[in-house]
């Protein structure tokens, strides 16, 4: 597949995800009032699952040789490690800018934006490469 085809089917792909993210994020801080972290912890597996089903059958669907339990797996782990700096972000924006209702989005979206670079590296090299 053309590199910049996969790059954009994967940010189309991401835009779902992020607007499922926001949502769930929404949701667990005002409607559950839970947390500002652990929203964001909940919304970030939430957005994975949902992002994981989209690039399995859109954007790497070409690689869908494996098992789909490993491909999510891998795509998981894989996630969890683009979390790493997208954590350390929206950690940092709200530490700089008090938390409130419009920082604590600036937050997310920052963070969504670094965790986006290492998560298509990660995808496309390594959860959607196909060994066949």
């Amino acid at each position: 597949m053309n590199q910049h085809n996969a790059v954009f089917k994967f940010a189309l792909i991401g835009s779902i995800g992020f607007i499922a993210d926001a949502v769930l994020f929404s949701m667990a801080l005002y409607l559950y009032e839970l947390d500002v972290f652990f929203s964001r912890v909940i919304a970030f597996f939430g957005a994975t699952c949902i992002t994981w089903f989209g690039n399995h059958c859109y954007t790497f669907v070409h690689s869908n040789k494996q098992p789909k339990f490993l491909q999510w797996a891998k795509f998981l782990g894989s996630a969890s490690i683009s979390a790493i700096p997208n954590f350390i972000v929206f950690k940092a924006v709200l530490s700089v800018i008090s938390e409130g209702p419009i920082s604590v989005y600036v937050a997310l979206i920052l963070g969504v934006l670094v965790g986006m670079l290492s998560n298509y590296m990660l995808s496309s090299q390594w959860v959607f490469r196909s060994k066949y």
